[in-house]
């Protein structure tokens, strides 16, 4: 009886936790259709531009330039909006689950952060990132791009078997040679972060050209964090690697 009774004093405050948590999935359709289904969520941020038909249930909203502030715990919402050509990201207020869906086939040429789970939907990829707050995929569309010797797929492998401690993970995708102008309607900026920034301006003030030890000294950065930024920028096409007398050297990628 006394265990019974100590039960059911605990019960309440067992069950706080469980009645405040929230969660949400947000699905965005490389052909700007927007899904969300929220619980005790309070605001999301809009992704794209001019945004259209939305639709929401469960609750009421309000818009503050790109951010919906919620009023309701369970909602739903959809709408449409304008996605850049071969880029879909956003960053959001909280840690959602977000799933990125494009067509089956397309090239994946960026992912940022490792996905949690890649699926084939039909005729469609849908790449999955678990409690997330921002997400970047660059790929090139199956519809508009040339056929290919490799199949995307197995950048997805190497993705998902790879490091999970990486902070992002960058894809070259194997193709022919192109001309200069279809090449610059393909370039995408990505934006650096503060320790892409970091590493690049230590390449910089070291006079263009720094080993990966001295960078690590410069930076104050873990090494495996530096060596993987390296990769990354010179993957983006800001530095090269060489190598002179067995060691490796980065700099800086002549414009």
């Amino acid at each position: 009886m006394k265990k019974a009774g100590l039960l059911l004093l605990l019960l309440p405050m067992l069950l706080v936790p469980i009645l405040h948590s929230s969660s949400g999935m947000i699905n965005i359709y490389y052909n700007g259709t927007v899904t969300a289904y929220l619980y005790n969520i309070s605001k999301i941020n809009l992704i794209g531009n001019n945004f259209t038909c939305l639709k929401i249930k469960g609750g009421n909203y309000v818009i503050q330039d790109k951010t919906i502030i919620i009023q309701g715990s369970d909602v739903t919402l959809s709408y449409r909006t304008e996605l850049p050509k071969g880029v879909i990201e956003t960053q959001q207020p909280e840690n959602l689950s977000i799933s990125v869906l494009i067509p089956a086939g397309s090239s994946i040429t960026y992912l940022y952060p490792q996905p949690s789970s890649f699926t084939v939907k039909g005729d469609l990829y849908n790449i999955t990132f678990e409690n997330v707050s921002q997400t970047t995929v660059l790929y090139d569309d199956i519809t508009t791009q040339r056929s290919s010797s490799l199949s995307p797929l197995v950048y997805i492998i190497a993705l998902i078997v790879s490091d999970s401690s990486l902070l992002f993970i960058i894809f070259r995708y194997v193709k022919g040679k192109r001309s200069e102008e279809v090449k610059e309607e393909e370039t995408v900026v990505v934006e650096l972060d503060e320790r892409d920034k970091l590493v690049l301006d230590a390449v910089k003030k070291s006079g263009g050209v720094s080993t990966l030890s001295d960078l690590v000294k410069q930076t104050g950065l873990p090494k495996t964090t530096v060596y993987r930024r390296l990769k990354g920028l010179t993957a983006m096409g800001y530095l090269e690697e060489v190598r002179e007398k067995g060691k490796v050297k980065y700099i800086l990628k002549k414009e």
